[in-house]
């Protein structure tokens, strides 16, 4: 199925579209489209980053996308027209009040959501002090290196993290419970100290220094963006990639400034989206998607979990299933990934890994984690590991082609 925006079509020369559009819609880039019909007419339009655009379908089966469907769709090509592949589609949004806010944020956020590897490595440039200047000073304002500080050091260390009070304890702060916790705080059941070390909280005060200190994340280079995937309830967990400092490619405090402060932003924006993802309700299926950025020594990766609470078998006469999955990018030797599932007292373990070496490894330790198991009262299912990521149905619709005429 291809669709056309037709307002897209310019008065430029050969009609092109603007270079500033163009380098919003670069080629890799990811954005969410709504489809809207006319009430009355049931004309096609596409809400794309907060803009309506009048669409028609040129080819393919069907009269297109229903309203309110909702297209995560990442940019192939950009000339000679700009083409769009989608990535997954969900069910019409409704017309009620909860579903219009959650509709209107995800537009608001998605387009803007970026990884935070980038702003991570900057983080740890900072922390390094590297980012000295031929004066023998911080280059940046004392206010945004202060700022920076606060946040990396509130990262929780990735070794720490085998302790379960400890786990929890950073799961708590990830920033995915902002506003949950304050509603607690403010209702006096939750520490408010519990607020001073959230990662979303730090990183709203870092987007406020910069802004402050003179920083525009719409002048940063668009060139050294990292584009990632919209945070899914649904499908394989993949890790997000890690990134070099982009600091390092560039010179002077204000390019610097915007850098960092459009890199926060779009790390701001992605938790956010990720927040919205854990509000789709299914009344089958209960799901939580965390992204927790964690430090290793001087380094910092992403690691990616989702827990998820399965009550159909239990509707059935069965037993509850729960299932925990991670997912992180090791560097040079590339993901590793885990899934863990619990039914009754059974319970089954598959690690994945992209090196040999790594999956050599765990099988190696196979055995010793039998043995925790099944001295923690469990019934081994199956201890499986396995050499590639996972794969699968990742619950999206049939893909389409969307070809935006310039």
């Amino acid at each position: 199925m291809r669709i056309d925006l037709v307002d897209f079509r310019t008065t430029s020369p050969a009609g092109s579209t603007s270079p500033s559009l163009l380098s919003e819609w670069r080629v890799g880039a990811l954005l969410q489209a709504i489809a809207v019909r006319d009430a009355a007419s049931g004309q096609l339009y596409l809400d794309i980053g907060g803009q309506r655009h009048n669409a028609r379908l040129a080819n393919g089966n069907g009269a297109g996308p229903a309203n309110g469907e909702v297209l995560n769709v990442r940019v192939l090509r950009n000339s000679p027209v700009l083409a769009l592949e989608t990535l997954s589609s969900s069910a019409a949004i409704g017309a009620d009040a909860d579903t219009a806010v959650v509709s209107d944020a995800m537009r608001r956020f998605v387009p803007r959501q970026e990884s935070p590897a980038l702003m991570l490595a900057n983080l740890s440039w900072l922390a390094q002090g590297k980012n000295v200047g031929k004066n023998g000073f911080d280059e940046l304002p004392k206010a945004v290196t202060q700022a920076a500080a606060q946040l990396w050091q509130s990262l929780p260390d990735a070794e720490s993290l085998g302790d379960p009070k400890t786990l929890a304890n950073a799961i708590l702060r990830s920033g995915t419970f902002l506003e949950a916790n304050l509603a607690d705080v403010s209702g006096g059941t939750t520490e408010p100290k519990v607020l001073v070390n959230d990662l979303k909280a730090l990183m709203l005060t870092l987007s406020r220094t910069l802004r402050d200190s003179g920083a525009r994340p719409n002048a940063a280079r668009s060139d050294i963006a990292m584009d990632a995937a919209p945070p899914s309830a649904r499908g394989p967990l993949t890790s997000l990639n890690a990134a070099p400092a982009t600091f390092s490619m560039i010179d002077g405090a204000e390019q610097q400034l915007n850098e960092l402060s459009r890199q926060t932003e779009g790390a701001i924006a992605r938790l956010t989206t990720t927040q919205i993802t854990n509000t789709a309700p299914d009344p089958a299926m209960q799901s939580m998607l965390i992204e927790l950025p964690v430090r290793h020594d001087d380094r910092a990766s992403m690691l990616r979990l989702r827990v998820e609470h399965d009550e159909s078998r239990k509707r059935q006469g069965g037993g509850d299933s729960w299932s925990v999955e991670a997912a992180m990018d090791l560097g040079p030797v590339g993901a590793l990934h885990a899934k863990v599932t619990l039914s009754g007292h059974r319970v089954g373990v598959q690690l994945r890994a992209e090196s040999p070496a790594i999956v050599n490894a765990l099988s190696a330790h196979a055995g010793e984690l039998e043995a925790i198991l099944r001295d923690a009262g469990l019934e081994i299912d199956r201890i499986v590991c396995l050499h590639g990521m996972p794969v699968g149905d990742t619950g999206a619709r049939a893909a389409r082609l969307l070809d935006v005429r310039a």
